[in-house]
């Protein structure tokens, strides 16, 4: 295949009816050309006219081989293309049958052609020599001219569209005379080829960049993110409903819409979670809506039962007040004051919730109200989760769609999923980066430096990153390499919009950033949940770094037990 600049065309311009001629033209030279090739796409230049004024320019597309020299191609859509000599004008008609008026195609490629030829000659990097340079004109969807169209319209430079279908190749190697280079003809070269991506992909850089990419993907997010919420219409009648999806599927969001109708009905309505750093998020996003409670299963036992006046014991140990001693005490604070029940309770990561703790949340419900419980349906990593939420009688409904990563990471993490299945709806996006190290420090290391390129070469936001590892040990070592950056961090709790968030991947579950760089030690966490889990927070860049074994078995399938 030929190597191609960009690598990839982004949605943005398949997506775009005016560019889809160039998008056909850009397939096909991936198709037809081997990597000897370098095209390029859409050049564009500043330049000047012969009284200094500045003009803009543009090459469709440039073809460069290092022994054949270069052809510069002008591609017009249209299924049918005219040229009127009394008023010199060149028109396309569209396939609805409109007829639009457009440039010269032949003086666009003649013109792209010099205009290159002279900036690679003033090139330092390039020494200069005379090289067979030639120019042409693709029409993909129009027909062939039966003869010549002029002087210097040969019917040897226009590709029309049965050639551009069976003999795009022949045409490219007709033009450029391949093997059959003029005497008075030096080789472009190597060197000509890396003047010319110094000339003409730097733009690309620019344009292309992983910054750009992730907003680009936030733009296509944003338009799915509502058709979520039909579920909630689904379960408008139901008192009392489980919904499950996997990781993407809009759990939270779907949980924080329908706490918002709630309270917007006048229900008084709790939104509460197990992990406190998702908890803080919550709070954060909903401050200040009325009839509304956000707070943290654990936050809310303490609160509850302080205004009830019921404590729990003293003397026990952490692990016990937490399992039971404040679920209990939530429980009997609801029997001494029946006025602090909500009309309804909408649990969001229902999973991490432990089988008696239902029994106190039920009793946090008022008599005929509505609870909403949102868990996750990976069976590999909580495949005994739910069993005590079924006791309060759910009616269980699913999501399908995974409406939050893109399609790349979405496969990722699908490897270590099982469950009903899944749809990615999202953009494809970038591929998910892999990035080998075989020692602890070697992959702190690792991991900094990707997270510099992504600030500094990138463009990439630092409020847009989370950097995940597995436990506390790898969470220091990382903090005290990047202690001389100038880049600010936070943790998955504080989670401040600017800054980078530096935290465990446990921490992060239900959270959520646009790019995620993943440093992976398997000895310190389950790898399955470090994968299902870690995989899913990235929206549209995904970075894992690990060791070659490691790497081996997060990215192959494995049977379901």
């Amino acid at each position: 295949m030929a190597v191609l600049w960009p690598r990839q065309l982004p949605r943005s311009i398949r997506d775009d009816p005016r560019r889809s001629a160039e998008v056909r033209v850009y397939d096909r030279l991936a198709e037809v050309l081997d990597d000897s090739f370098h095209v390029f796409y859409s050049s564009p230049w500043l330049g000047t006219d012969r009284l200094g004024n500045e003009k803009d320019g543009e090459c469709d597309f440039l073809i460069a081989h290092p022994d054949h020299g270069i052809l510069a191609i002008e591609v017009k859509g249209g299924r049918e293309i005219s040229f009127d000599p009394q008023d010199g004008q060149w028109r396309s008609a569209d396939h609805g049958g409109f007829v639009h008026k457009i440039k010269d195609p032949v003086e666009q490629a003649r013109s792209a052609k010099h205009e290159i030829l002279r900036r690679l000659n003033a090139s330092p990097k390039w020494r200069r020599r005379f090289i067979h340079a030639a120019h042409g004109v693709v029409f993909p969807s129009a027909g062939s001219p039966l003869g010549d169209l002029g002087a210097d319209r040969p019917a040897r430079i226009f590709c029309c569209s049965r050639q551009f279908r069976e003999a795009f190749g022949d045409w490219i190697a007709q033009r450029l005379k391949a093997g059959q280079r003029p005497d008075n003809c030096e080789p472009l070269g190597r060197d000509g080829i890396a003047a010319l991506e110094r000339l003409l992909a730097h733009p690309f850089t620019l344009s292309f960049r992983i910054g750009a990419a992730l907003a680009e993907a936030d733009t296509e997010f944003r338009v799915l993110e509502p058709s979520q919420y039909q579920i909630l219409d689904i379960i408008a009648d139901i008192p009392r409903a489980l919904v499950r999806g996997g990781a993407g599927t809009g759990k939270t969001v779907v949980a924080i819409e329908e706490a918002l109708r709630s309270a917007a009905a006048g229900r008084k309505t709790l939104l509460t979670c197990h992990s406190r750093p998702l908890a803080s998020d919550l709070e954060r996003k909903l401050k200040n809506v009325e009839n509304l409670t956000v707070a943290g299963f654990h936050a809310l036992c303490g609160r509850m039962s302080r205004k009830a006046g019921v404590l729990p014991p003293a003397g026990i140990s952490e692990s016990e007040l937490y399992e039971s001693a404040l679920p209990n005490a939530l429980y009997h604070a609801m029997e001494v004051q029946p006025g602090l029940r909500w009309d309804t309770i909408i649990v969001d990561e229902g999973q991490d919730f432990r089988d008696e703790w239902w029994i106190a949340l039920d009793a946090c419900l008022v008599p005929d109200g509505r609870i909403r419980v949102f868990m996750d349906s990976n069976q590999r990593v909580y495949e005994s989760a739910g069993n005590g939420v079924r006791d309060l009688s759910v009616v269980p409904v699913r999501l399908s769609r995974n409406l939050r990563n893109t399609k790349n990471i979405h496969k990722a993490a699908s490897v270590h999923y099982s469950g009903p299945d899944i749809i990615a709806d999202g953009p494809d996006g970038l591929e998910v980066s892999w990035v080998s190290a075989e020692s602890p420090e070697a992959k702190v290391e690792a991991a900094y430096r990707e997270l510099r390129r992504l600030v500094f070469n990138e463009e990439v936001a630092p409020g847009d990153i989370a950097v995940l590892v597995n436990g506390s040990a790898a969470q220091a070592s990382f903090l005290e390499r990047s202690s001389g950056t100038s880049i600010p961090f936070t943790d998955a709790e504080t989670m401040a919009l600017e800054e980078v968030v530096v935290d465990t991947v446990r921490r992060f579950k239900g959270l959520e950033r646009p790019a995620v760089i993943l440093i992976v030690s398997g000895d310190e966490m389950d790898r399955r949940e470090l994968a299902y889990v870690a995989f899913s927070r990235a929206r549209a860049y995904l970075c894992v770094v690990s060791s070659a074994k490691e790497a081996k078995w997060l990215s192959e399938r494995v049977a379901d037990a």
